[in-house]
Formats: structure tokens, C-alpha cells, sequence
């Protein structure tokens, strides 16, 4: 065997990574390991790398976060916001789609990324400014925009974990004898997704978003 042959066949295999497969990778560690177990060390095993071969493209954990978050940004709908042809209403009910739609996705990273602060995620910031540009020229006051956002998020994430949940997760069962009201409110519910073609987390989102939006109107027109 010719000494270059001998010489490649010895040499150690190096992984070759990328940002995005580092924001892949941390993607799946969140689901697998959840908030607690989501380290640098634990995302370059899952890598087959070692930890400093992160470090080449992240900072650290928060980095990588922000990277995660941005991922997640480039995919939302903003571009109602923007477009003063498109109402306010459908505007909100596109990005809020998409929020959740993508925010359910990843149901074990909700937790990671509602928690790190975006300082430094541009994309994010960059669709939190069209938003509130949007509610501030539809009359929310100033001090009370990014209050209506974070209020919207409130609804969006905690809906993109309830649509992880079964469909059935609110019928009483045995329980809904001692509790008729109940029992037949949520058999309601139940015929009238059901009714609808949709999933009943389906209507709570669109009545929460209905809801908020008619409230901060009332809000805004108070001035």
C-alpha cells in the first residue's frame, strides 16, 4: 500500500458542522432532554463532536438559543403588519397561525425560549417592531404595545402546548354527574369542533384571539 494511502487511512474523522445543523441538533436535545438536560456538553454528544467545536460558531447556551428562536422567527407571519390593505384583524390572525403552528411543533423547547430574553435575535426583533408599529398606528398608545404583544404571546404559546394535549383532555367522564353544567358545556364544545371539521384547542385558539382583539379595539378607542 502506497505510504499516502497508509497515511490517509490512518487519519481521524472529523465532523464537519454547520450553524444550522447545531440549531437542528439543539432542536431535537430540547425535545429529548427538556430545558434542564439542554447543555453545550449534552448538545455536542448528541453531535459526536467535542464541546469546543461549538464554541467555533456559538458563544454558548444563550447563543444558541437565540439561534433556535431565530429559526423559529423566520418561519412566523408578519407580513400582514406591513401592508396597510390587510386589516388589522387578518394581519394578527396569520401571525398568530403561524405562531402557534410553529410554536406547537417544538412543544418541549416552549419553556427554553419563552424564558431566554431576545437581546441580540434580530429577526425576532425585527417582527416584535412590525407588530407594534401596527397597534401603535391602529391607536394603542405607546406604553401599552409591547403590553398587548406579550398578552398575545401569552395566548399563542399556551395554546401551542394545549394543542399537544388529546382532544378529549376537558371531558369529565364519571366526574360530569356531580358536575352537569360542566359536563354538558364541554359535550358542546366537543359537537361543535367536531361539527366544524376542527380540533376543539382549534376553537378556544380562534375565540382567544377574537376575544383579544375585540377587548384591546374597546381598549384603543378609549383612548
Amino acid at each position: 500500500m502506497p505510504e499516502t494511502s497508509a497515511r490517509r487511512a490512518g487519519r481521524p474523522r472529523t465532523r464537519v458542522l454547520s450553524a444550522e445543523q447545531i440549531v437542528d441538533a439543539a432542536f431535537e436535545l430540547a425535545r429529548t432532554a427538556g430545558p434542564d438536560g439542554f447543555t453545550m456538553t449534552a448538545l455536542a454528544r448528541s453531535l459526536e463532536v467535542r464541546p469546543p467545536a461549538l464554541y467555533h460558531y456559538f458563544g454558548g447556551k444563550a447563543d444558541v438559543v437565540r439561534a433556535m428562536r431565530g429559526a423559529l422567527a423566520e418561519q412566523l407571519d408578519v407580513s400582514g403588519f406591513a401592508d396597510d390593505a390587510v386589516p388589522l384583524d387578518t394581519a394578527v390572525v396569520r401571525w398568530a397561525r403561524s405562531y402557534r403552528d410553529v410554536t406547537a411543533a417544538h412543544p418541549a423547547g416552549i419553556e427554553l425560549l419563552a424564558t431566554t430574553p431576545i437581546d441580540g435575535q434580530e429577526r425576532s426583533v425585527q417582527n416584535y417592531d412590525a407588530i407594534v408599529r401596527r397597534f401603535i398606528a391602529e391607536g394603542c398608545p405607546e406604553d401599552e404595545a409591547v403590553d398587548a404583544l406579550v398578552t398575545f404571546e401569552a395566548l399563542i404559546i399556551g395554546s401551542a402546548l394545549d394543542a399537544a394535549a388529546p382532544d378529549d383532555i376537558m371531558a369529565p367522564g364519571d366526574a360530569g354527574a356531580g358536575s352537569p353544567v360542566f359536563a354538558a358545556a364541554e359535550a358542546a364544545r366537543s359537537a361543535g369542533a367536531s361539527a366544524e371539521g376542527i380540533r376543539p384547542t382549534d376553537r378556544s385558539f380562534a375565540l382567544g384571539v377574537r376575544a383579544l382583539l375585540s377587548g384591546l379595539r374597546a381598549e384603543w378607542s378609549r383612548g
